[in-house]
């Protein structure tokens, strides 16, 4: 026993010392001496344990995998060479144990099996362990196998059976605990570890199709000890946790998962001790742990992160289509299973996942998460029907439309504060460097996926429920009035525009005061049009309030007027606004012409006849030629519209300017 529990022992290969141990174990169970089988089994399992564990822990780094880890890291052989030069001279080599030339951490597969029997309180395991572990061909050979086989070693009442199958099925009861343990073994950051626990993970389960029925079977004891261990203080545990649970959760189903509804509030996502967790608190916590890795101190957890992170995103499309097939790996066809539990499923899968990719996926520090989950987000929006997004599509949509700004490179807003300076200076085509650079960042913005998906979703508008087309319009109006960024505030005009053309229904709502969401957003078009200092986010606005008015209430759409009209004088003269004197006449000019209807109706104060056009009419002279031309606009178009809905007769000959003669008087003496 000494012998072979010596560490630094050069003479015997590691899976000689091992079957040593277990042949010590043999002669221990056959010996009639049974008051010293207790103590005998102690001094094996303490030789067993200074064995393995002479290096500490399998956690802790040896000096020459950190050398070779920051030689990876950091490139610089020459550097790595003179250290391990230093150690030499220092009478310290390469640790080895168990074998010659194997390092400490290769016996991590041992210290794996040792943990492995003493989580289960059967230390007896850990002999059959050690003898389904064994992987040289040595062993196999036609002399040798009869001789080093289970029965030999063991004896029949130490083996439990003649052969490795019968040990095997003895160890079945156990699987449900020793399983997530192999598995995070079995993808273990040093290579040793990983090939030998790999030969005894096919030896225990058989591999294949029945290693795969095994961890079925168990699944979801199995993953939420992965879960567990992902998050596992030590590295190595880190790694090995986020390997297995990227192997494991290929192709499951909702079912498999853990059923039941949608989880929306992420304070639910808490695993149950008692292994009753849902569904989406699994696919929640699995998200969180992905997050988790792919931002990791280690390289090597980061690594097996972005591995996990591609199994967890094809699992999230594959559990959000109601095309795939679903059941077990038998799968039946979609023809067996109703297509209501189908959409049911795919909807709870996609509230769940949608919901916490926009509110926390998005907002990660780390860019790979942030790019997997616009990248899941994408597949979801590609793959999903909308009766499946329905219950989420409003908040979707206004957390799409928030994040254009936030994902966009903050190094575009400081140079384009930089060039604001310069505004007066036009390029080429007569614009400024802003407005250039302005126009690039949208084209940057709206050339990318979360463009790609916001214009998906609004697609998606249409065909839901009329309630929940009109859940949209609060959403849209909080990006508009919050959004930090021009992006974020166009693509809410873009979304607005787009609603008023495919579901103009969703802005009928009663009343038009400020709790009529279609006239709270009338309103916030217009204050931001007024704020904004590019034109071509101006343009948008302006082009989405034109299209909005024609769908809003006349009164609403007067007051907006009058309120623009008085804007327009209060920016000229001594408090000469340029900026404002277009907002206005930009609000004014895009209701003119795509809302001219309500021209037809000035209310009882005549609002388009006594105050809209006769500042029109004034404005044509304005200084700043793009504000005249706005304002010819208003005249030709609200004018036309004004003059053919007049009650009066209209003798012919007569013009429009001699009919308003009156009011553009009083406007040009209240000018004065």
């Amino acid at each position: 026993i000494s012998l072979l529990a010596y560490p630094k022992c050069k003479q015997l290969g590691r899976e000689s010392a091992v079957l040593g141990l277990a042949a010590c174990r043999g002669l221990m169970l056959a010996s009639d001496t049974e008051n010293k089988a207790l103590e005998l089994n102690e001094r094996l399992l303490r030789a067993f344990g200074q064995t393995t564990s002479f290096g500490k822990s399998a956690m802790i780094e040896t000096r020459e995998q950190n050398a070779v880890r920051r030689m990876q890291e950091n490139r610089n052989n020459e550097g790595s060479e003179r250290a391990t030069t230093i150690m030499e001279e220092f009478g310290e080599g390469p640790e080895v144990g168990g074998a010659s030339g194997v390092g400490e951490a290769a016996l991590g597969a041992y210290r794996e099996m040792a943990a492995a029997a003493i989580s289960l309180s059967r230390p007896d395991i850990l002999y059959s362990l050690m003898l389904l572990s064994v992987s040289s061909p040595v062993w196999f050979s036609p002399g040798i196998r009869d001789r080093y086989n289970a029965t030999s070693l063991l004896g029949e009442v130490g083996a439990g059976g003649v052969n490795t199958v019968e040990i095997r099925k003895a160890l079945r009861p156990h699987l449900q605990r020793l399983i997530p343990r192999l598995l995070r073994a079995c993808n273990d950051p040093n290579k040793q570890t990983r090939e030998q626990m790999k030969s005894l993970w096919i030896s225990l389960t058989g591999g294949g199709a029945e290693a795969r029925s095994l961890v079925s079977n168990h699944f979801q004891s199995v993953f939420d000890a992965l879960v567990e261990d992902a998050t596992n203080k030590l590295w190595r545990a880190r790694v090995g946790a986020c390997g297995a649970l990227g192997e494991v959760i290929v192709g499951r189903t909702w079912a498999e998962l853990g059923g039941g509804k949608a989880v929306l509030d992420e304070s639910d996502a808490v695993l149950d001790a008692r292994g009753k967790s849902s569904a989406g608190a699994r696919l929640l916590c699995l998200w969180r742990v992905t997050a988790r890795a792919l931002d990791d101190v280690r390289l090597t957890v980061r690594e097996s992160g972005q591995i996990l992170a591609r199994s967890v995103r094809s699992l999230t499309i594959r559990l959000c289509d109601p095309d795939v097939m679903e059941g077990n790996d038998e799968s039946a066809s979609l023809s067996d299973i109703s297509t209501s539990d189908i959409e049911v499923t795919a909807a709870a899968a996609a509230a769940t996942a949608l919901r916490w990719l926009v509110k926390f996926g998005l907002q990660q520090p780390c860019a790979e998460a942030v790019g997997v989950c616009i990248s899941t987000l994408l597949g979801i929006v590609d793959v999903a029907r909308p009766c499946t997004v329905q219950p989420v599509l409003p908040e979707l949509i206004g957390s799409l439309a928030m994040s254009m700004s936030g994902l966009e490179p903050s190094a575009l807003n400081y140079l384009q504060v930089r060039v604001a300076g310069d505004d007066n200076n036009a390029g080429s085509g007569g614009m400024s460097d802003y407005d250039q650079l302005e126009r690039f960042r949208l084209q940057l913005a709206q050339g990318g996926p979360i463009a790609s998906a916001l214009s998906k979703c609004l697609g998606m508008v249409k065909e839901v429920d009329a309630e929940a087309q009109k859940e949209v319009i609060p959403y849209i109006d909080s990006a508009l009035r919050c959004g930090a960024g021009f992006a974020t505030r166009a693509a809410a005009a873009d979304a607005v525009s787009t609603l008023c053309s495919t579901c103009p229904s969703a802005f009928k709502f009663p009343g038009h005061s400020n709790a009529n969401p279609t006239v709270r957003l009338l309103r916030a078009l217009y204050f931001a049009s007024e704020r904004e200092r590019g034109s071509a986010a101006k343009d948008k606005m302006a082009h989405a309030l034109g299209s909005l008015a024609a769908l809003s209430p006349g009164h609403s759409v007067r007051a907006l007027a009058v309120r623009a009209c008085e804007r327009y004088k209060n920016a000229t003269g001594s408090n000469d606004d340029p900026a404002a004197r277009r907002a206005a006449a930009a609000a004014l000019r895009a209701i003119a012409v795509r809302a001219s209807s309500h021209f037809a109706d000035g209310g009882s104060s005549n609002v388009w006849c006594e105050k809209v056009l006769p500042l029109a009419f004034l404005g044509l002279k304005d200084s700043d030629k793009k504000v005249a031309s706005l304002w010819k606009d208003v005249w030709e178009e609200g004018g036309t519209v004004a003059n053919v809905g007049s009650k009066v007769s209209k003798s012919s000959g007569v013009l429009l300017e001699e009919r308003l003669l009156p009011h553009l008087v009083q406007e040009c003496v209240d000018s004065l």
